[in-house]
């Protein structure tokens, strides 16, 4: 059984899965085995069959079925209820038949495969070591400037027990924290080069090369965390081996092998893109090279399978997967299944503010960027003081330390940093109103450090909070509008554009918001509305302008277009959504 990164089992309902052998879920690929429905939690069954597949970002409802080789194809969303015969394929959403399943292809004759334990073994080990090589840029500075400066572990310890004595130490330690980001940065990249190339064509999933294939798509996803949407993404990419054209602007891409992509000049990439990735099914992974055009825009979400070529000036909308008809330049396509659009609203401004930016601008954005290597610094000070005061003989020797002073302190720490987040938010961007922004505006570069600030500060302790109402009044104080009795699924941890979010009361919501959209490099923000008593499924992105009327309810991976508006009490589904009931 193959378990991509990006699937998530740590929901609940284990003993509702049944998984055969040879299955393969692969990148972000759900089972609905718990729901949210209504304002209820749904538990029910999935079974996949033997040699079954669920593609890319496929999701499987509650009560269904894989047969034998049977695939739900990328993107698609398999209703409860439904069963897919054996070797068949559906694709949709809602998903329906859609042909006979894909036949892998053929592995080379020398092709050499181990047992899935000892393949396991190798990986972990192979995981393990990278980890210990990426420490090693920033252990090496640390290492390096306490022997030039002859500091010993006992002074290190003396000066965490009293931090303040002189400014030396601080201004040591917060240049080291600052300078171990790009350190890193730089050795990952070449540690990229150093995995050597991953040959295209088939591999077996169980074989040395795919270990290659796993961890060059990890290290390339780290290095994002840190760089998507930024001037230095592009030319860490080049550095780590791929082709990337003049004034790119890329932000997230999902499961990369970097030599395999070739991406033409001033493309635009929003937000989790699921970039040439490998096609895993029946064990056989499918490596191929993925060439994209000039002046390609991709939205939120969109699958560019490995092997697609796009010509020059192809527009994907979100949640669109790319297929080989798209093959005429200057057109636009968007949808599951994907349609041509016919026509689209152009924005026009001036390209000093969206490709050609003048030098005060530039320096603008590259502070606001260059700021983001900054952000360790805060969690070291607060971490200093926490040790600070844990290390007080006066607090040791407090009755209930070790039960009572301990756990108020870390969360303390935690608070500090949750709350530095909130006065950003206030500080740099106060309330937000809807209107546009230019992508070299620096509203656009402080609105883009909030969100990355909000992802390293706050986001791995507010995840904790999912499903509490202590995130529901977090969300609130950021400048969400929620109702009374609202039930929020996983995903509200770290919000883009909080103040344009308004939920009803009684609503269930576990949508992914998009309350903007980067077109022709312009941000347009409005708010979303979704009234009481509506339900949002799952994945489901309800586009700026998007009203959700009372009662209502919609699919997982539904797509609610831009300002439109879906009446009380009808169900919809479908990219782009439409009536069901």
């Amino acid at each position: 059984v193959h378990l991509h990164r990006g699937v998530n089992l740590l929901r609940g309902g284990w003993d509702l899965l049944e998984i055969g052998d040879d299955v393969t879920l692969n990148h972000s690929a759900a089972l609905q085995l718990v729901d949210l429905d209504d304002g209820r939690i749904v538990f029910a069954p999935v079974t996949l069959g033997n040699g079954s597949t669920l593609e890319v970002r496929a999701i499987a409802g509650g009560d269904t079925v894989l047969g034998e080789n049977a695939v739900l194809s990328a993107m698609s969303w398999l209703p409860p209820g439904m069963r897919i015969g054996r070797g068949e394929r559906w694709d949709g959403i809602p998903a329906c038949p859609a042909g006979p399943a894909p036949q892998p292809p053929p592995l080379p004759a020398c092709t050499t495969s181990l047992l899935p334990f000892a393949h396991g073994l190798r990986l972990g080990m192979a995981r393990a070591a990278i980890v210990l090589l990426i420490a090693l840029p920033a252990e090496l500075l640390a290492v390096g400037t306490c022997l030039a400066l002859d500091i010993s572990a006992a002074d290190f310890g003396r000066w965490l027990a009293r931090p303040a004595s002189g400014w030396m130490p601080w201004a040591i330690g917060l240049g080291l924290a600052a300078l171990a980001v790009p350190a890193t940065l730089l050795f990952e990249a070449v540690l990229m080069r150093a995995l050597g190339r991953v040959p295209t064509g088939a591999i077996d999933r169980w074989g040395p090369d795919y270990i290659r294939v796993w961890l060059k798509a990890e290290i390339l996803e780290g290095a994002g965390r840190w760089l998507s949407g930024t001037l230095l993404w592009p030319a860490w990419l080049r550095a780590a081996g791929m082709q990337v054209g003049a004034r790119c602007e890329i932000s997230t891409i999902i499961d990369v092998v970097p030599e395999h992509v070739q991406i033409g000049a001033e493309s635009f990439f929003a937000d989790g893109i699921y970039l040439g990735g490998p096609q895993i099914h029946h064990g056989v992974v499918t490596l191929a090279p993925t060439r994209l055009g000039r002046n390609t825009f991709l939205g939120n979400h969109v699958v560019i399978p490995a092997g697609q070529t796009l010509p020059d000036d192809v527009l994907l909308g979100v949640c669109t997967v790319a297929q080989p008809s798209m093959n005429r330049p200057s057109t636009g396509w968007f949808g599951v299944p994907p349609f041509e659009l016919p026509r689209r609203e152009v924005v026009s401004v001036d390209r000093r503010l969206t490709h050609d930016p003048s030098a005060i601008r530039y320096a603008s954005r590259l502070f606001w960027e260059w700021l983001r290597f900054a952000l360790p610094l805060t969690p070291l000070v607060v971490l200093v003081a926490w040790v600070r005061v844990l290390s007080d003989p006066r607090v040791v020797s407090m009755p209930g330390f070790l039960i009572l002073i301990v756990p108020l302190a870390s969360l303390a720490f935690v608070l500090s940093l949750c709350l530095l987040v909130l006065a950003l938010k206030w500080l740099l961007l106060g309330r937000v109103r809807p209107g546009q922004h230019a992508l070299w505006s620096c509203w656009c570069s402080r609105w883009d450090f909030l969100y990355v600030a909000w992802g390293q500060y706050a986001a791995p302790a507010l995840t904790r909070l999912e499903g509490t109402l202590l995130l529901s009044w977090y969300l609130r104080a950021m400048g969400v509008r929620l109702g009374r009795r609202v039930v929020l699924g996983a995903g509200f941890a770290q919000v883009v554009d909080p103040d344009m979010i308004e939920i009803g009361d009684d609503a269930t919501v576990n949508a992914a918001y998009q309350a903007h959209t980067f077109e022709d490099r312009v941000l347009k923000i409005d708010r979303v509305v979704v009234r009481r008593n509506a339900t949002v499924g799952s994945d489901c992105v309800p586009l700026y302008g998007a009203e959700v009327g009372e009662g209502a309810s919609v699919a997982p991976h539904s797509v609610i277009l831009k300002r439109e508006r879906l009446a009380a009490g009808r169900r919809y589904a479908g990219a782009p959504t439409r009536t069901v009931g």
